[in-house]
């Protein structure tokens, strides 16, 4: 049986013993929460594994050990402990970065009137510019203009106004680099989904650990230590103790009738089903609220999101009901949050640019020239 490349952690004497003790007291005694361990045994359903990075396990045992102690603090069921535990971590850090790149953007469509003016400029300047009476300007090219083409005064008003918006961007704020701010909540998604998993000891991102031979080691490691008592062939330890309690009480703290064992896929497919529409939602309420229709990359990133969003079900009918409790509850955080500061802060509305886009010069000798 393989065993993760976790840190080893040091568990206090009393912790060690064997019988068997309330979750809160467990984590009252634990100095440290390490990942939590399981025999894949125990679980009927295959589970995708894989190895974190060592400089991360800091930083999910520290999360592991928030969750537990928010447990064990409510005392309220693990039915509602991973539904709070998402609203926390939104509320608490994505929802502060969420907040500052709206008014970013606000920020940013309220520039837009003084870019469409300097934009008007820009075409005036543009199209009256000549080549002027020096020495180093040839003399056929003397007084003539300098952009005499409908592509040349277009791709030189574009520069213009691009350098003046970034001019604005950087002196009011808003630069374009900042609206990447709000893509901390992924890596904070990724991080709490983990640790949810650690929490309930389900596998699937860590190598699956022997709890009778990881006992059987600390067996052997206790020998030398007298008044300690030895770990039984079948107990478990320390946090694998923790891991027990948890999973004990997950087993039998679903819903009746529908899903009763939280660490089990949902037997009706509804919460999949939920999930998948959950992210449809969000990706269409996006879409809607947008100014206008998505060009380029931001097209193709809607239709990525909106294929992943239809993908998610089948993808996730195997998941344990835990985990789409925590992702349902993410989402629809997610939406009613967009929803609120769009009443709340309303973004102004989008000013279309004034003036001809090519002056009436050019289309004349266009006209000419196709003739």
């Amino acid at each position: 049986m393989l065993r993760s490349t976790t840190t080893t952690t040091t568990i206090s004497r009393h912790l060690l013993h064997h019988h068997p003790r309330p979750l809160s007291s467990l984590l009252r005694s634990s100095s440290y929460i390490a990942t939590p361990t399981r025999n894949r045994n125990d679980d009927p359903i295959p589970r995708r594994s894989f190895t974190t990075i060592p400089t991360v396990e800091p930083l999910l045992s520290t999360t592991t050990s928030l969750i537990l102690t928010l447990q064990s603090t409510t005392s309220l069921p693990w039915l509602l402990t991973i539904p709070l535990v998402a609203l926390t971590v939104r509320t608490c850090i994505t929802l502060p970065f969420t907040l500052y790149s709206h008014k970013r953007t606000i920020k940013q469509l309220s520039l837009s009137p003084i870019i469409h003016a300097w934009s008007g400029i820009y075409r005036r300047q543009v199209a009256k510019e000549v080549f002027p009476n020096t020495t180093t300007a040839p003399k056929e090219l003397v007084g003539k203009k300098v952009y005499d083409t409908p592509e040349k005064w277009t791709k030189e008003v574009l520069r213009r106004t691009k350098n003046k918006r970034v001019e604005l961007y950087k002196k009011f704020g808003c630069q374009y680099w900042k609206g990447f701010v709000g893509l901390i909540q992924i890596p904070v998604w990724v991080l709490a989904s983990i640790s949810v998993r650690r929490v309930t000891g389900v596998g699937g991102w860590e190598a699956p650990i022997d709890i009778s031979k990881r006992a059987r080691e600390m067996n052997s490691l206790q020998s030398d230590a007298p008044g300690v008592p030895p770990t039984t062939e079948n107990g478990i330890s320390g946090i694998d103790e923790i891991t027990a309690k948890v999973r004990e009480e997950m087993q039998t703290g679903g819903i009746d009738g529908w899903f009763v064992d939280l660490l089990q896929p949902d037997p009706y497919m509804i919460l999949p089903i939920i999930f998948s529409l959950t992210l449809f939602t969000n990706v269409m309420s996006a879409t809607a609220r947008a100014s206008k229709e998505p060009t380029g990359w931001r097209k193709g990133l809607r239709n990525a999101l909106m294929g992943i969003s239809i993908a998610a079900f089948p993808l996730t009918i195997g998941s344990p009901a835990v985990l789409l409790l925590y992702w349902i509850t993410s989402g629809t955080y997610s939406l009613i949050q967009n929803a609120v500061l769009h009443t709340v802060l309303p973004p102004p509305k989008s000013v279309a640019p004034v003036g001809e886009m090519v002056p009436s010069w050019l289309k004349k000798e266009k006209a000419e020239e196709s003739k």
